[in-house]
């Protein structure tokens, strides 16, 4: 056994090669624009592009798919929109997998384009457990278009464990390509996030990729990701500086640092911490 070359104190070789296989979402300017509103400009959300595709980061989660009438255009950014015109001005098809969310409520077949006529190539359905009907219903839409999915069932510190068990056996039968366990109030704790990825993989069965997407209240969200990992999920959220809704996200420099898998680099991902910052 070697020398850990960051700890030159400790062998190496200490931490599970179960790291190895998490592939990393990043939602900085989808989750991120609740913080203002998603106005980022065009050429701040090509930088992030950029950025994280020579990262070699797997996902961007660029923003929402919203009907109109929901929000005043004028009042929001184009990211609560993701028009299909928009996207192509920013962002080049293949360089990484596009990411966008479907709020449940807010968003119905009719924004949801074939895959062949999108950048787009994954949607993330967020719900609440109580709305997993309508949930389901955009899940085959999605699915007949042509999208990986994913469903996020939010708030889960606030739903009692015989609800979320029926939910997760109903969302197991749904033929939903991926889950996240979602703390969307930054409540869990590691010992949480243990029982819960249990949990998750018993109803989700083998054929459900699992991830988790932590907030940060109680400065939590990247020691949740760790144990998360830890565990043998497949994927983790996170955002650069960890910005994000409340206190924000797992940030995504720290998170690729503690993978420290050659495939990843979080060079071009530090250069733009400064720049989230000052928001």
């Amino acid at each position: 056994m070697g020398v850990d070359y960051r700890v030159r104190c400790c062998p190496d070789g200490l931490v599970t090669d179960r790291r190895r296989r998490i592939k990393v979402l990043d939602c900085t300017i989808r989750d991120g624009g609740i913080c203002n509103d998603w106005k980022f400009d065009e050429a701040w959300v090509r930088k992030t592009f950029e950025a994280l595709v020579e990262s070699g980061v797997d996902y961007m989660e660029i923003g929402y798919k919203t009907k109109d009438g929901m929000f005043d255009r004028n009042a929001v950014g184009p990211w609560r929109f993701c028009d299909e015109e928009v996207l192509r001005r920013v962002v080049e098809p293949g360089k990484i997998r596009m990411t966008t969310m479907l709020d449940v409520g807010r968003v119905t077949p009719a924004e949801i384009p074939p895959k062949e006529d999108s950048v787009i190539d994954t949607v993330r359905i967020a719900t609440y457990v109580k709305d997993l009907d309508e949930a389901f219903r955009l899940l085959e839409h999605s699915q007949k278009m042509g999208y990986e999915t994913f469903i996020n069932i939010m708030a889960i510190s606030c739903v009692d464990s015989d609800t979320l068990d029926n939910g997760l056996k109903r969302v197991g039968q749904s033929g939903v390509d991926n889950v996240a366990i979602v703390d969307s109030f930054g409540a869990l704790f590691p010992y949480h996030v243990r029982y819960l990825v249990h949990k998750y993989m018993n109803y989700l069965g083998e054929g459900i990729k699992l991830g988790v997407h932590m907030h940060n209240n109680q400065q939590q969200a990247f020691a949740n990701s760790i144990a998360a990992i830890d565990e043998g999920v497949d994927f983790v959220d996170a955002t650069i500086h960890g910005i994000g809704r409340g206190a924000g996200n797992c940030p995504i420099e720290l998170l690729l640092f503690y993978l420290d898998n050659p495939r990843y680099d979080a060079g071009p991902i530090l250069e733009l911490v400064d720049d989230f910052a000052t928001l």
